[in-house]
């Protein structure tokens, strides 16, 4: 009754769900460390507040459908924790949701959502609480980077994406492919061919931006002049780390930053952004 007081549309219900999800309940780190993974019943993931995948997924459809949405649980693959790029799935592993807005069906995922987890000194699974708006109303081209239903047509996609295509397909995260270098519809018909994927390595971070041009290929060539261009309304600071460890700045022309670059050295690249937290890499290449 609160969610539907203080939301009108669908849209605004799912967020207000999505959002007390995240704020709300956490994730069950001691039962998944121990195996036993507890009652993740909706009924007593909301008196406890605390469950595995499971039990979020199960939760946030109960709420969601009684606003009025149509919302369903969805199992099936994820490149989540414990996942490294190329990796093999022999079960499903994961949980979430899908959430039906004015006619489409957009992937939900309030477990990812509530924060993240890392490996604790003795190997243990550590979550740690931060809001993480990219898991909030997905479009299933883009979700299905991370998360491939066990059903087919739980992944509403109009041509679907087979497990060992899912194997195959980058670990990009919503927010790496808003970056706009990559399109989802050029890397899931390149899947499709079985032709390797050589794409740098792309991680999500917090600030807001745009690629207008960038090497698409992780392998640079040495001696070969590239041109990164980024465009952001946020006032940032972007620099590449080169093979040599030295910070190259990017120029600011208003509200493009533009860096021309002749790799000499065999070794990594990074493209870095500094944030109030640190400095993240967001693009990896490797220069041969």
């Amino acid at each position: 009754a609160y969610i539907n007081r203080s939301a009108r549309t669908d849209l605004e219900k799912a967020r207000a769900v999505y959002v007390w999800m995240t704020d709300n309940v956490s994730y069950n780190d001691a039962g998944f460390n121990s195996g036993d993974l507890g009652d993740n019943s909706a009924e007593n993931v909301l008196k406890t507040r605390v469950a595995v995948c499971a039990g979020f997924a199960d939760l946030f459809t109960e709420i969601a459908v009684k606003t009025g949405i149509e919302a369903v649980t969805v199992t099936g693959y994820a490149k989540g924790y414990g996942y490294s790029e190329g990796d093999a799935f022999e079960d499903t592993d994961h949980a979430w949701n899908a959430v039906k807005i004015d006619g489409s069906w957009k992937i939900y995922d309030a477990t990812w959502g509530q924060g993240s987890a890392t490996e604790d000194s003795r190997g243990r699974l550590k979550s740690s609480k931060k809001f993480d708006e990219q898991w909030f109303h997905v479009d299933p081209k883009i979700s299905v980077f991370t998360h491939l239903a066990e059903f087919a047509y739980q992944n509403f996609l109009p041509q679907n994406i087979s497990l060992a295509e899912f194997e195959r397909l980058p670990n990009f995260q919503p927010k790496v492919l808003q970056y706009g270098l990559f399109s989802p519809d050029e890397l899931l018909a390149q899947v499709k061919t079985k032709k390797p994927f050589n794409l740098p390595e792309m991680h999500a971070v917090q600030p807001i931006f745009q690629f207008i041009s960038a090497p698409k290929s992780r392998t640079l060539k040495q001696k070969e002049r590239i041109t990164i261009e980024i465009k952001s309304n946020e006032d940032l600071h972007f620099h590449l780390v080169n093979e040599l460890d030295e910070w190259i700045p990017f120029e600011k022309k208003e509200q493009t930053y533009v860096l021309n670059f002749i790799p000499y050295n065999y070794g990594e690249i990074h493209i870095s952004v500094e944030t109030p937290e640190g400095h993240y890499a967001v693009l990896v290449y490797e220069v041969k």
